[in-house]
């Protein structure tokens, strides 16, 4: 079967200007939207079909069992029909078998890690359990009990099934003198696989590594504080008690059928195990072949190019049911690996729910942050759009002014004065010559008044108009946008869903913007 594998591939048209590659698949698409706002019809519809004409092989998780029936048709409109494969309760991935397998004593590691992601997932399934302070003590404390518990198993069966896993823990010494009773060696499952560990091994260990584990079952497992002791017990043995009884033993505690590797040839495996119908069996079922497989993905590089070459995807819509604290790790990672997830959910408080409440805040905003491609369609959740926006950012926007005024005055004045003026004059002279002499004199008085008076009237008016730009910055898409211009689909909408294209470290050629408003049909 061909497939894309050269990363500048067009995958999808965005506008007649801009696409998306194979590369941008590869930094992995978040879809948000609320529901009914056409996220999964809409832009998961467009992708979902362009990364199977692409060729990609892949790995379905289903929440609703509608899903299962939606990506066999999906498959039989882009022509990859044949390339589907349904892990349901009649096919099986026994996953302790399928890692020892690869990786013998060397891999009894992996398997820790296996079972501590059925923990997680088997906590995240109780709506009781909340999150515990010492949340990291008791991740710590259990991964070191699995450590020491799985090789003696394995050195002594050359097998690890979840029942020895049960057997051997619930079977341990609760105190240093128990080692040594003959009636608690007679009765001890423990006792029997240590012994037989060391003496008549089906897979040898090293000398130093046996010493290390009769030492630390007969010395510091003990010495645990009962209580602690005894917690830890109950969650491992009653978790992993699901694989002994029913779907769970039948799916990855028998035959196996399917492994991870098959998707490196192009085929999808769609786990046909919905978390709504297979409720928690069908969350730690899937969320267990999910680490399986992303494992299998980040190590593919290490293969012949045959097997690393072709792309391959990850997709979960609810994603929310099936996130875990190796997704994060995953995705900072997998793009060299060529692995392409798309995660589909309504908001990030459906993460914080799951992850841990307000302690999974960052850890869940730490997970979305690692994707590179977002598209948000239609959604009622503040916190969500906050963010949506908070991510596309704020840009210099030129916003337009205008203003009118119009004045007027008017002025009245009135003036009035009076004026009085007065003098006095006189005079006196006299001559005298040799006829004879004169002497006269004069006086005068002057006096005069006057008044005036006025009054002065005006008016005025005066108008003025400007218009003009303002330039600050602010948020591209204001977050209330999110609530308010995208369409949801449906008769109403023409069958039309709208969504807000975000890629990081992107400028489309179509508007300059890191963003483009996309329609899809649904």
């Amino acid at each position: 079967m061909s497939y894309v594998h050269k990363l500048d591939a067009a995958l999808l048209s965005l506008s007649p200007t801009d696409s998306f590659s194979l590369r941008d698949a590869c930094g992995g698409v978040h879809i948000f939207g609320g529901i009914g706002s056409g996220k999964t019809s809409g832009s998961g519809k467009a992708l979902a079909g362009a990364y199977l004409r692409a060729g990609m092989g892949g790995l379905v998780l289903a929440a609703k069992p509608d899903e299962v029936e939606l990506w066999q048709r999906y498959a039989a409109a882009h022509g990859r029909r044949a390339s589907v494969v349904l892990f349901d309760k009649s096919e099986g991935f026994n996953f302790l078998a399928y890692e020892l397998a690869r990786q013998g004593m060397a891999g009894i590691g992996s398997v820790t890690e296996c079972l501590m992601r059925i923990l997680e997932a088997a906590r995240a399934t109780n709506p009781t359990a909340g999150s515990k302070g010492g949340d990291a003590f008791w991740d710590d404390a259990t991964r070191q009990i699995l450590r020491y518990a799985l090789p003696p198993i394995y050195a002594a069966l050359g097998r690890v099934t979840i029942g020895d896993i049960i057997d051997f823990l619930t079977s341990a010494p609760t105190n240093r003198d128990q080692p040594y009773d003959t009636n608690w060696q007679a009765q001890s499952f423990m006792y029997s696989i240590m012994h037989q560990a060391e003496h008549a091994p089906k897979v040898p260990m090293a000398v130093s590594d046996l010493q290390q584990n009769i030492s630390y079952w007969c010395d510091q497992f003990p010495a645990i504080p009962e209580k602690t002791r005894g917690n830890i017990l109950i969650s491992v043995s009653t978790t992993l008690d699901r694989f002994r009884h029913g779907r769970l033993r039948d799916a990855f505690c028998g035959k196996t059928t399917i492994v991870p590797e098959l998707c490196f040839h192009g085929l999808v495996i769609i786990m046909a195990m919905p978390s709504l119908t297979w409720n928690e069996d069908g969350i730690i079922g899937q969320q267990l072949f999910k680490y399986m497989w992303q494992r299998a993905v980040l190590s593919r590089n290490s293969l012949p190019r045959k097997y690393r070459n072709r792309p391959v995807f990850l997709w979960a819509d609810e994603a929310q049911y099936f996130v875990n604290s190796y997704d994060a790790d995953y995705q900072s990672t997998c793009r060299a690996s060529r692995g392409c997830t798309v995660f589909l959910t309504q908001s990030l408080p459906t993460y914080y729910a799951k992850m841990g409440g307000d302690k999974g805040r960052d850890s869940a905003q730490g997970l979305v942050g690692k994707f590179m491609t977002h598209v948000f369609h239609s959604n009622a959740c503040p916190e969500t759009n906050k963010w949506a926006s908070d991510a596309i950012g704020k840009v210099l926007q030129r916003r337009a002014t205008h203003s009118e005024g119009r004045s007027s005055n008017i002025n009245v004045g009135m003036n009035k004065g009076d004026s009085i003026n007065s003098g006095f004059s006189s005079s006196t002279g006299s001559s005298q010559g040799q006829g004879g002499g004169s002497f006269n004199t004069s006086s005068g008085n002057t006096r005069g008044s006057g008044s005036n008076w006025g009054a002065t009237r005006g008016r005025g008016t005066s108008d003025s108009i400007s218009d003009g730009y303002s330039e600050a910055m602010d948020f591209l898409i204001e977050p209330g946008d999110f609530g308010r211009m995208l369409k949801t689909g449906g008769p109403a909408n023409k069958n039309l869903v709208s969504g807000i294209w975000y890629q990081a470290g992107r400028i489309f050629a179509a508007n300059g913007y890191n963003i483009l408003v996309e329609t899809f049909r649904q």
